[in-house]
């Protein structure tokens, strides 16, 4: 079903889980139409969860959010995948893939050179364009250990348009041989914690950019869905999405 505003179906949900790249913002700022949903979103009070398949803990992601100029009273937290995946580590110690220079918050994990020396590597980030998908090739080529990506996505928004994202080195790790465990939308974990933090109404709607991610995710969960033409889906056909969504919306507005 497609509409032309999320007013048309809001009163339908008792709450709200709602992706953050390609959806809230950009990477670099919001869209236009991201304040006047919150804000009308808070005045029904239908409680939202901001959902992101981050490597960064949940509190950097809030963070972000409310300085890039997000009320906070507009939403009852952010859940991201790096948040998830850390709270179920036993590891010590972990061979890093990441972007340059970035701090994901894992204070408890010391971070090695060697992978030798590591008990599993931890895909966080994807520093591409600077490192390439063949650097990443021959970086991973001949190891054995574990690994766990805390990122799904396997595009991601830049200032350069879209990039491979920590899901694709990942699956190159796997088509490697490699044995990965994936943390994120659209796996199970994620969608539990966000509606946990939301109360677990009967109704809920998923907002997302991405149909293999945020719509085949929601409804795995059990959740109604709606795709967003921004972001990772912007000019795509949408008869092409697969998995359908549920409903459909150009832009993320009221």
């Amino acid at each position: 079903m497609r509409i032309d505003g999320l007013s048309e179906i809001a009163s339908g949900f008792g709450g709200m889980l709602i992706d953050q790249f390609g959806v809230i913002h950009d990477g670099q700022k919001l869209y236009p139409g991201t304040l006047r949903v919150l804000s009308e979103l808070r005045k029904m009070g239908i409680p939202v969860a901001v959902m992101t398949n981050s490597g960064k803990r949940a509190e950097a992601n809030r963070r972000r959010l409310v300085k890039m100029g997000v009320p906070r009273e507009c939403f009852v937290d952010a859940v991201s995948s790096g948040e998830v995946a850390f709270s179920s580590l036993t590891v010590r110690k972990a061979f890093l893939i990441g972007k340059d220079g970035e701090d994901y918050g894992f204070d408890a994990i010391e971070f090695v050179s060697d992978p030798a020396e590591a008990e599993v590597i931890l895909i966080l980030g994807s520093n591409v364009p600077k490192t390439s998908l063949d650097e990443y090739r021959r970086l991973l080529s001949g190891l054995k250990l574990p690994a766990i990506c805390c990122n799904p996505d396997r595009l991601m928004l830049t200032p350069q348009g879209l990039m491979p994202a920590p899901g694709a080195i990942a699956a190159l790790y796997e088509e490697m041989g490699g044995h990965v465990t994936w943390i994120g939308k659209p796996y199970p974990g994620i969608y539990r914690e966000a509606a946990r933090l939301i109360g677990n109404p009967e109704r809920i709607l998923c907002i997302g950019d991405s149909a293999e991610h945020d719509v085949a995710g929601g409804r795995a969960a059990g959740f109604s869905t709606l795709l967003v033409l921004q972001g990772v889906s912007a000019g795509q056909d949408p008869a092409a999405l697969s998995p359908q969504p549920d409903f459909l919306m150009e832009c993320f507005q009221w």
